[in-house]
């Protein structure tokens, strides 16, 4: 780093310790230091705020590193009436709980880079904040929609290996509700002759039945979709119409596929390509547990960067499964329009 970047990248480094709490001699020698309530909600929201979708669903503390869900789900009603006294219903939690796990975040920054925001001096620590949160805030929805395992040395460029994400949570709580084929064993085929579905209104509203039948009709429902699900409905659009490409230019992707099966759809950023999930924003939830934060920021010379660390216990969730409908990406197949899929 150049003299002015070093100078204000150990300015953060003492102004970071001193909001946390933590002694700065040590925080500057780059050992890691913890985050204790109340301001392990405000890192959480920071990083929340840098995603448009993590800002929509649950990202919340947690005492246990593992229990009861927080919101969870009941199964009937609680109005009626009793000609001996008063009418009560007992709510039984649905049992599925959550268990966080070890999540560690790292990441380097080249000194390059620091250099070029060192030139901008007032913003120099919202940038690094900036860079830094967007990484984890995308590393945390890539695990949710594509975890399936608790790995010891993680290693999957997916993050498959880190958590247990949402599909995976519904996969072992309620495996009715992840579609895995249609038709043909293993396969579920979209678009074209011989489909299962041949345009995402008709997966779109087939997920919605999937659901038990008291979310069906739920004003909050989304139908999150995978680009390359959109991208082929699209083109097949297009082409459908036979628009020339000026037409194509007025007609705007995102107007046109903005619902689908009478709800909303959402592109998330990092979501599988092909995947597809009927189910309210409410009902995705992270965990963070409590007192488990750990942040540390460090000039590495060996690598010429500088290495910044978010350690934390963490956990997906799913509160209602009932009112979560997927197919197992992994299985869709899309027409080649030569009678294949692939």
């Amino acid at each position: 780093m150049n003299k002015t970047a070093q100078e204000l990248f150990y300015s953060l480094i003492g102004d970071a310790a001193e909001y946390y709490g933590a002694n700065p001699a040590l925080a500057l020698a780059g050992k890691q230091f913890s985050i204790e309530a109340p301001k392990e909600s405000v890192l959480l929201g920071a990083i929340q705020q840098r995603s448009n979708f993590l800002e929509k669903i649950n990202c919340v503390l947690v005492k246990d590193i593992k229990g009861q869900l927080i919101y969870g789900a009941t199964e009937k009603g609680i109005t009626g009436r009793k000609t001996d006294g008063r009418y009560t219903a007992t709510l039984d939690a649905s049992g599925y709980v959550y268990e966080c796990q070890p999540t560690d975040s790292g990441v380097l920054i080249p000194w390059a880079k620091l250099d070029q925001w060192g030139h901008l001096k007032d913003k120099f620590a919202s940038l690094y904040a900036e860079f830094v949160q967007n990484q984890i805030a995308l590393d945390m929805i890539k695990i949710g929609f594509y975890g399936t395992s608790v790995g010891t040395d993680t290693s999957d460029p997916n993050l498959a290996d880190v958590n247990k994400g949402w599909i995976q949570f519904v996969r072992e709580n309620k495996a009715t509700q992840i579609l895995t084929q249609g038709a043909t064993s293993g396969e579920i085929r979209l678009f074209g002759e011989g489909a299962d579905y041949v345009n995402l209104d008709e997966l779109a509203y087939d997920l919605k039945q999937g659901l038990d039948a008291r979310h069906r009709d739920a004003g909050d429902l989304v139908f999150l979709v995978g680009a390359d699900l959109v991208a082929k409905e699209a083109s097949l659009v297009y082409k459908g119409n036979g628009l020339i490409a000026t037409e194509k230019a007025a007609l705007n992707t995102h107007d046109l596929m903005k619902s689908f099966g009478g709800m909303p759809a959402m592109i998330v950023p990092n979501m599988p390509p092909r995947a597809a999930i009927v189910t309210s924003l409410s009902n995705l939830s992270i965990y963070t547990q409590e007192g488990s934060m750990r942040r540390g920021m460090k000039d590495d010379d060996d690598k010429k960067a500088v290495r910044d660390s978010y350690y934390r216990n963490e956990a997906y969730a799913v509160e209602d499964c009932g009112k979560f409908m997927a197919v197992d990406f992994t299985k869709v197949k899309l027409s080649s329009g030569k009678g294949t899929w692939k």
